[in-house]
């Protein structure tokens, strides 16, 4: 049995009901600290499931506005679409606007490749014509192809005409039916 040697004198010595208060402080103070260290935890933990569940969040919402973005670009594209049909159904119902479109088709079935048609108005008496030649002979086959008494149109009226040295000519016609 080992023997407990006590070397503080008596009179410092402690008494029995404060070393017992002593004993009480001291495991009160190890369940503080237990429960304060697991208190922790549990905080810590509920960050890190938050921050998971925010970021995890910001994936859905970056999804959702990249969904958002896409939808509406090939809804524009649909309303594009939509108004396209509708014009060229327009200009279907019309029947003389066909025959006008008909008869500008076979002026411009002459044009050669370096011949562009930058713009195109038709209604059932006339036809508006915005043309680009890139060499003097296209302007002049063009020019020509009026000559022949083949031709649907009544007259043939020059509106505008400009001459550029990097697009060449551009020519502007208004064509009456007969």
């Amino acid at each position: 049995m080992p023997d407990n040697l006590n070397l503080l004198p008596p009179e410092l010595a402690v008494s029995k009901s404060l070393a017992g208060v002593l004993k009480t402080l001291r495991a009160l103070s190890v369940i503080m600290v237990v429960l304060f260290l697991l208190f922790s935890a549990g905080l810590g933990g509920f960050f890190v499931i938050n921050n998971i569940s925010l970021n995890s969040l910001n994936q859905n919402v970056s999804q959702l506005e990249n969904q958002i973005s896409a939808q509406e670009t090939s809804e524009q594209q649909i309303v594009v679409l939509k108004d396209r049909v509708t014009k060229i159904e327009q200009a279907k119902s019309s029947p003389s606007a066909l025959k006008t479109i008909t008869d500008v088709n076979s002026v411009l079935a002459n044009l050669s490749a370096g011949t562009s048609v930058s713009q195109f108005n038709a209604n059932p008496t006339k036809a508006d014509l915005s043309m680009s030649f890139t060499t003097n002979a296209d302007l002049e086959s063009f020019i020509q192809s009026f000559s022949g008494s083949s031709l649907p149109f009544g007259s043939a009226v020059l509106t505008s005409f400009g001459y550029s040295p990097s697009s060449g000519y551009q020519v502007g016609v208004s064509l009456t039916e007969k």
